[in-house]
């Protein structure tokens, strides 16, 4: 059952605050083993709903959370009875929120996204580790100014960092969700508004980090490598190492077959790891990859090389995502400083 604060009306955009400020008091206050369970349950049913959101489907947030769909159900009805409103609408494709349901699920996420912020920073005294993390795209000056934050703390320091790398998809899912708290997305300008709709349903924000043209990245011993620009006909023999979890939101279905077919008549090697990609360049003098501008110090390693390549639409842009209402610390805008730092010095000597 739902405490008493939740029984009462959704509260107006101006008392918000409020609102939320009452569960967090609610969580620090009340230590009661009854008070703790009611709580968990509280807590369990908002992100449930949101789950429920997310995926716009019971069963495939049933099959996200680990649960059977009658208790997901169930659980959703109980909160909708508690509050006295409908969340969802049920449709034959799915479920969708109502007026209302919008309204409250909005809290919800700010809600959860504060008592997460909260328990960071009210951990006890064996876990004053400097922690953050990031979820980016596979590029080289990203690792740069993350190496660059690690070693600005010093040797003495006490740090957790969790660093993953995927495509743009993976790391809008994985801020919104809570993961990571910090995303850095890559896309093609021409697609810009299918990701920044994206974010905007998501209850995220972005920041710009940087803006370039993709190059071509060849083995040393390519027959390419001679060139100082290579064009989408010297390539089309080639064999493309691609990113296997690429791909565009809401791209209409023509265009997404254009794509795919596009793909499917060249010869490519799918990869989801970047020294993998680096590794298969090097030794396959038939192989290329389209990325971004890497470091010379990688190329070097690497024995690769990197062209300037005439390709249609070759804008991309990478942005900083986070959750709207997240509050990015001292080490967070340090670290986006560098990412930008890094990504003009990279970009400025390819």
């Amino acid at each position: 059952m739902v405490m008493c604060w939740m029984k009462r009306r959704l509260p107006q955009p101006g008392a918000r605050c409020a609102f939320e400020q009452r569960l967090i008091h609610e969580k620090r206050t009340d230590q009661s083993p009854r008070g703790k369970e009611m709580r968990m349950n509280n807590l369990l049913q908002l992100k449930y709903a949101v789950e429920v959101e997310k995926t716009g489907s019971i069963s495939k947030a049933a099959e996200n959370l680990y649960m059977n769909q009658p208790n997901l159900s169930k659980s959703i009805r109980e909160l909708e009875d508690d509050l006295g409103i409908a969340i969802f609408d049920r449709t034959a494709k799915g479920v969708v929120p109502t007026e209302k349901g919008r309204e409250f699920l909005g809290y919800a996420r700010s809600i959860l996204s504060q008592i997460a912020e909260m328990e960071a920073l009210y951990k006890k005294s064996d876990e004053k580790k400097t922690r953050f993390d990031l979820c980016a795209p596979r590029a080289s000056y990203v690792s740069q100014a993350l190496t660059e934050v690690i070693l600005s703390l010093g040797p003495d320091a006490d740090y957790s960092v969790d660093y993953r790398e995927a495509g743009a998809m993976r790391t809008i899912k994985q801020v919104a969700n809570g993961v990571n708290q910090l995303g850095v997305i890559r896309y093609q300008t021409i697609y810009e508004p299918n990701y920044l709709n994206t974010l905007a349903e998501r209850s995220l924000v972005y920041e710009p980090v940087c803006e370039f043209a993709c190059v071509a990245i060849l083995g040393a011993g390519h027959p390419l490598a001679s060139l100082q620009v290579v064009s989408s006909l010297d390539v089309a023999s080639c064999t493309e190492v691609l990113y296997g979890d690429a791909s565009i939101p809401a791209l209409p279905v023509n265009q997404a077959r254009e794509l795919a077919q596009a793909i499917e008549a060249k010869n490519t090697i799918t990869v989801y790891e970047r020294a993998s990609q680096l590794e298969l360049i090097s030794r396959l003098n038939t192989a290329y990859t389209i990325a971004s501008p890497m470091p010379q110090d990688v190329l070097d390693r690497f024995q690769l090389v990197q062209r300037r390549i005439d390709l249609t639409g070759n804008l991309f842009r990478d942005v900083l995502i986070y959750r709207a209402g997240y509050h990015l610390s001292r080490l967070d805008r340090l670290l986006i400083e560098k990412l930008r730092e890094s990504a003009q010095r990279v970009i400025q000597e390819s």
